[in-house]
Formats: structure tokens, sequence, C-alpha cells
């Protein structure tokens, strides 16, 4: 059982004086990011406003107490020790870095998610506004693995959202992708659900793979922001992302799962305005590739 008193809302607009509760719980807990995560945790009966049971219809204001019960239905099973462990590439009183492994969620109501791990491995912000709970400020796939950004205060939370928003901060990707694409280097304009995305990739070289043939390390910088892009862009120009099974075809390389990861961020801090320029190493799966194309 969680208990938190409602100070400020997470999500627009915050000034308002109060807020329905599947509205106002938003993020309040580390285990309710999102508005279907409240709405489901509402349905079973786990949250209490004032120790009252809530609702849908139930209505909140600044000051009120929040108490989140426990899910009984969580599991108990034991993660691998891998999965609690995070790399922090950079950290000050505003923010972090981290590194996701692959296999973790970003954040949700998982046993295990970065949010969980980054609570207990940064240090705590003293500042005016700082947040209890570290919050990330976009997510990685479950599968993939990278760098993310975390806020640790109000101020910085909305400050690397706006900049998200406005596509200010240059992500940068590594993959390893079926076949050898026929050019070195190509932009990739394919809409995605209706809405158009942008895609430029970057052949680093190419070596012989199990079950395809050939396999290709790839760099790959989205210059849009849409849900899966890179793993659509790339099956979508017939060269899926190696252990992509959601968008591969019927041939399956299994055991090692998706070769895809956030390698570098390039921002300006929304705060201090300081140019960052964060990178961190491919993870030990790419070693094999990384071997055959002597980059190791």
């Amino acid at each position: 059982m969680t208990d938190v008193v409602i100070t400020h809302w997470f999500h627009k607009p915050i000034n308002s004086k109060s807020k329905r509760l599947q509205e106002a719980a938003i993020s309040q807990f580390r285990e309710l990011p999102s508005r279907k995560s409240v709405k489901k945790a509402l349905k079973n009966g786990r949250i209490f406003i004032n120790n009252e049971r809530g609702t849908t219809s139930t209505w909140v204001k600044i000051g009120d107490r929040l108490t989140l019960k426990n899910d009984n239905n969580e599991t108990t099973s034991t993660p691998h020790r891998n999965l609690l462990k995070t790399s922090v590439i950079w950290e000050d009183e505003y923010g972090a870095c981290v590194v996701k492994n692959g296999g973790v969620e970003t954040n949700g109501t998982s046993k295990i998610t970065l949010e969980k791990i980054c609570s207990k491995t940064l240090k705590i912000s003293n500042l005016i506004d700082a947040i209890s709970i570290p919050r990330t400020t976009h997510r990685l796939d479950k599968s993939t693995h990278g760098l993310v950004l975390i806020a640790k205060t109000l101020s910085m939370a909305s400050g690397l959202g706006n900049a998200f928003e406005n596509r200010s901060i240059k992500k940068s990707y590594t993959a390893l992708i079926e076949g050898t694409p026929l050019l070195s280097f190509c932009e990739i304009n394919l809409p995605i659900n209706g809405k158009s995305a942008c895609s430029q990739m970057e052949v680093i070289g190419s070596s012989k793979w199990p079950i395809f043939g050939t396999a290709s390390l790839v760099k790959i910088d989205p210059k849009t922001g849409r849900k899966h892009q890179i793993r659509k862009h790339l099956a979508m120009i017939g060269h899926p992302i190696v252990g992509d099974n959601m968008y591969c075809g019927t041939r399956k390389y299994r055991g090692q799962g998706m070769f895809l990861a956030c390698t570098r961020l390039q921002f300006t801090h929304p705060i201090t305005f300081e140019s960052l320029d964060l990178s961190t190493s491919l993870p030990r799966k790419f070693k094999h590739i990384m071997h055959k194309l002597n980059l190791t």
C-alpha cells in the first residue's frame, strides 16, 4: 500500500483546482503512469481518496490523500539480477540519463520498470520542485536497449517534454537488420498510421549471418517520433531488425532478443542551457557482429 498527498498535477491543465480521479491520479504513483493504468486500478478497487474507495466519477483536489492498494495479482517471481541494474551516464539536480536494458519496461505497472530502478539508483533532488519519484520523459520498447532521459523536477519534466514534442532532441540508434541494403545511405519517408514519418539509415557494414544469409549493422536517426517507427520503417523496406518477431517475416532469429539500441542523445539542457552529447556502448549481444566487421 502506498500513500501520497496531491501537491500538483502531472498533466494539463496544471492550474485546475480539481480534477476527476481518473485524470488526477496519472503519475501520482509510479505504478500508474498512464490513463489506462489508472482506469485499471480503479476498476480493481485499488485507489482510495481520503480513505474512501474512488471511482471514475470521483473528484479530487490539491491536498487530498490518495492511497494505492497492492495488486493481489502481481507476480512474485524473482527477476534476473541484470534487469535490476542500470548505468547512469549523466546526472544533475534536475535530471539524469540512464541506460535501459533490453527486457525492462520503461514505466508502467510491471514489477520491474526503469522508473522503479531509478528511484533506488539516482540521487534525490533538493530543489523546490523536486518530484518524489524520478520520471522517464520518453520511452523505449521493452526489447530495446539504450539511453533514456529522466526528470527529477517538474521544470525538467516540462522542459524535456517540450523538447521531445518540438523534435529538438536528436536520437541515434544502432540496429542489426536482415540482409544487405542496396544503398549505403537512404532516407525513409513512409507514412505510419496515416501520419508522415522520416528515418535516415546509414549502413556500417554487412556480414554472413545464420538464417538470413547476411545481416547488416546500421545507424538509424529518426526525424519523427511515431510508435515503432524504426521497426516499421526497416520492415517496410524489406530489412526487418534481427530478433524483431513482431515485424519480421516467417524466418525468425531467436534467443538474443531484438538487436536495436538507442546509443546517442544530443540536446540542450532546458534549465541550464548546457549542450549535452551523451552516448553509450552497444549491448553484449552485438559483440559477434562487431567482431566480424572489425569494429572491436
